[in-house]
Formats: C-alpha cells, sequence, structure tokens
C-alpha cells in the first residue's frame, strides 16, 4: 500500500441519533467547521467522523475540527464499529444547530422537529477561558 492510498469509508449505524457532548468546551471548533453561510442557517447539515483520542474517547470531527465527544450511552456502540472497520474512516451525517447562546451537534439523521437536550454527564468540560491575542481575558 502507497504512502498517499485513501482509506475507506464506512458509515456508522447511530440509531435514532444523539447529541454530541461538551458543546460549551468545543464553541470555537463548532464554529469554525461551519461557514459563514451555515452560521447564518442554522441547522447546519455535515459530514462527521468518529475518532479515537487515545484511546480514552470518542471523538467526532466535522472538516478537521474536533466537535464533540460520543456520550457515554453510546460510547460503547461506536467504539466496537471503530474497532470493525480497522483503518477505513467511520462516519455519518449530523447537524450544527443553535441552542441558546452557542451551538450544539446532533450527530444522526436529519431532524426537523427540534432537537433534544442532550443527556445527564454529557458536558463535563469546563468552556475554554476567552482570549484576545492569545491572551487570557479576566473572567466578567
Amino acid at each position: 500500500m502507497g504512502m498517499f492510498t485513501r482509506r475507506g469509508q464506512v458509515t456508522a449505524d447511530v440509531g435514532d441519533g444523539f447529541v454530541a457532548g461538551e458543546a460549551a468546551a468545543l464553541q470555537t471548533g463548532l464554529s469554525a467547521a461551519l461557514t459563514g453561510a451555515e452560521r447564518g442557517s442554522a441547522p447546519a447539515p455535515v459530514a462527521l467522523t468518529f475518532e479515537t483520542e487515545g484511546g480514552e474517547h470518542v471523538v467526532i470531527v466535522c472538516r478537521n475540527h474536533t466537535v464533540g465527544f460520543v456520550p457515554p450511552s453510546h460510547e460503547e456502540s461506536v467504539r466496537a464499529q471503530l474497532d470493525a472497520a480497522g483503518r477505513a474512516h467511520l462516519q455519518t451525517t449530523g447537524q450544527v444547530y443553535r441552542d441558546g447562546d452557542g451551538w450544539r451537534l446532533w450527530v444522526g439523521p436529519p431532524r426537523s422537529d427540534g432537537f433534544p437536550a442532550p443527556e445527564p454527564g454529557a458536558d463535563t468540560l469546563a468552556p475554554p477561558q476567552r482570549r484576545i491575542f492569545g491572551l487570557a481575558l479576566p473572567d466578567d
């Protein structure tokens, strides 16, 4: 196999779907993954890929940005699918949508009737400290 050989793609089975975890901590990634037009017309459909982060967590990647974590209730299933996919990319579809003042990620088939709340325990990381030119700003 050559150095630039493309890896295959496998579609994940995510059932009815789920809300990705850690949205508050990943606002920068969620925003960066969207185009200007998509930011104005949420929910925005996106292609997603699952990856493991050092074997500890299953992260969700969109356009080379980490945009969420698989919540505990779905982690075992997605991890098993990642193992079965081998070197192939495990992917699915999703939607980035507005939730209050921030962005959230729906993983799975498109929804038109609103989005459920994230499951308890899905958001555990603190939002990143605000920065300007790399300098941390004081909290309000």
